[in-house]
């Protein structure tokens, strides 16, 4: 009664090299199955067909997805512990493995910063307020003054009688003077005159900034891993 043997292998050379590893042994060329890129549910069919668990042979089938070469042989009872052997002489590959170094991917990303300059107007002038002040000014004016003054004359005359008829009369006599006092008024005169304008300019500025960078760093790491076939 044939048995189906399977290994899976991370890439198709090293999947060419087992297929004429087994030929080379011995094995029907006709019964070796080479997959890859196969379909999750047509691995799945495939491998439950040959005996295997279906939860098992499902993960065979997401590790093809990833990139893996799944080779099943299908070869008599008696050998199957000699196909498996020489399976074996290769790395072969868990799913679990498989998904792990290759199909899970873990990315980073390179971020590096850029410096954008942009404007934004902001709001400056100069403002005019009127503010009214008081201060003493003194300032000379010359004045005149008119003033009348009284003389008296002793005389000794005889009047006779027609000029003392005529000197017998009241009278009044008025002399005015006068004197000149300071006016003053105020005028206002303009002198001086402050207006506000615009101009438009241009100017150059250098905006210096720090900017970031991540960069990533690649190296080999190396992995252990288990080999996987059914006897």
């Amino acid at each position: 009664m044939p048995t189906s043997i399977i290994g899976l292998f991370e890439t198709q050379d090293i999947a060419r090299k087992v297929v004429s590893a087994l030929g080379k042994a011995g094995f029907d060329d006709d019964k070796i199955e080479t997959m890859t890129k196969a379909g999750i549910d047509e691995t799945t069919d495939r491998l439950v067909e040959a005996g295997y668990d279906k939860d098992k042979a499902r993960r065979y089938g997401e590790a093809i997805q990833k990139g893996g070469v799944l080779v099943v042989a299908d070869v008599d009872d008696d050998k199957a512990d000699e196909a498996l052997s020489t399976m074996r002489r290769f790395d072969v590959l868990t799913p679990e493995a498989l998904l792990e170094s290759a199909g899970e991917e873990t990315s980073a990303q390179v971020i590096e910063e850029t410096l954008d300059v942009g404007k934004r107007k902001v709001s400056a002038g100069k403002r005019l307020t009127t503010e009214v002040s008081e201060r003493e000014v003194e300032k000379t004016v010359t004045l005149q003054d008119e003033s009348v003054e009284v003389e008296r004359t002793k005389a000794d005359k005889t009047l006779k009688p027609q000029e003392a008829a005529k000197a017998f009369k009241e009278t009044t006599v008025e002399v005015s003077g006068y004197t000149e006092k300071p006016v003053v008024s105020k005028e206002a005169h303009v002198v001086e005159e402050v207006s506000l304008s615009k101009n438009s300019g241009e100017r150059d500025v250098t905006v210096s900034g720090t900017v970031r960078r991540q960069d990533v760093s690649v190296e080999d790491v190396d992995r252990k891993t288990k080999s996987s076939g059914k006897s």
